[in-house]
């Protein structure tokens, strides 16, 4: 395969994990550390990626560079099973938000973190179900 054509492959799957994640060019760039016109060159397969970029691309997203770059294997390395809530017994749950809560107490910039996360995930799934009872009780 030429430059130009390999290229390209890697541009359009980046271009579709992009999309798969719902994220604009300048999101994506700002996800991965680099910048965002830099990042565009890739997906439109005019640059060849950097390394330290495939690596963060892997570790942020679990991509495969297997799939990414040979086009071969699954594009993720592992499915990740997420056992559904009322499989996680009400203990383990209970634990883990009062050592959730604890952290918040303890370290103010982990606080922050976490509710940024918290608002921007409510933000992007708002109409998907994800609001809390607190949510419906306000509206």
């Amino acid at each position: 395969m030429d430059r130009t054509k390999f290229l390209k492959q890697i541009g359009e799957k980046l271009q579709s994990i992009r999309k798969s994640v719902f994220l604009k060019n300048t999101e994506m760039a700002d996800r991965i550390g680099i910048d965002r016109t830099t990042y565009h060159k890739y997906e439109q397969g005019v640059n060849s990626p950097h390394i330290t970029f495939l690596y963060r691309l892997g570790q942020a997203f679990d991509i495969s560079m297997d799939w990414l770059i040979l086009d071969r294997g699954p594009i993720h390395y592992q499915e990740k099973e997420i056992p559904a809530p009322e499989t996680v017994p009400p203990i383990a749950r209970e634990k883990d938000v009062k050592e959730l809560l604890d952290y918040m107490e303890r370290i103010p910039l982990f606080r922050h973190e976490v509710l940024v996360m918290l608002y921007k995930f409510k933000d992007q799934y708002k109409g998907m179900g994800a609001s809390t009872s607190k949510d419906e009780h306000n509206q």
